[in-house]
């Protein structure tokens, strides 16, 4: 009876580790974005009605956007530096950095991503480019990493 009841608790446990184990890991490998746009082609040209603030995420990767100076741009990419993994990013002097932001994940679950936001103003007239490259740090660069590009044609 005793011997039953330490199995038991033996194979409970063991459930349980998994359990917490398997809560932990509900990311993607980096590389893998868990998107729903359908795919785009290599440049898009897209021409927005004139607004004072333009919204972009990973559904814009490679667009071309023409917007007027003063525009607000407001970029967000999901992140989750919990597991090292983060935007690398450059942008051209033609748009000025005005915040940056990370988003923590709306959920419990430990190493759930957040969105990390870069908001500009596209300063100057002429083409602009932002562009990030999803990685650790501390790792060299292969070709393989996830990245994301905008260009913009400031009027």
């Amino acid at each position: 009876m005793v011997q039953r009841k330490s199995l038991y608790t033996v194979l409970i446990a063991g459930l349980l580790a998994l359990c917490l184990f398997g809560a932990g890991c509900t990311n993607q490998p980096a590389g893998e974005e868990n998107t729903t746009a359908t795919p785009t082609p290599a440049v898009t040209t897209a021409t927005p009605a004139p607004a004072a603030e333009y919204v972009f995420n990973e559904t814009n990767n490679n667009e071309t956007v023409t917007l007027p100076v003063g525009s607000n741009i407001t970029i967000s990419l999901v992140e989750n530096p919990t597991t090292g993994y983060e935007w690398n990013v450059t942008s051209s002097t033609g748009l000025q950095l005005v915040n940056e932001t990370h988003d923590a994940p709306q959920t419990e679950l430990v190493g759930a991503p957040g969105v990390h936001i870069w908001e500009y103003i596209a300063a100057e007239k002429g083409n602009a480019e932002f562009s990030a490259v999803y990685m650790r740090s501390w790792e060299n660069i292969t070709g393989n990493e996830t990245a994301f590009s905008m260009m913009f044609t400031v009027e």
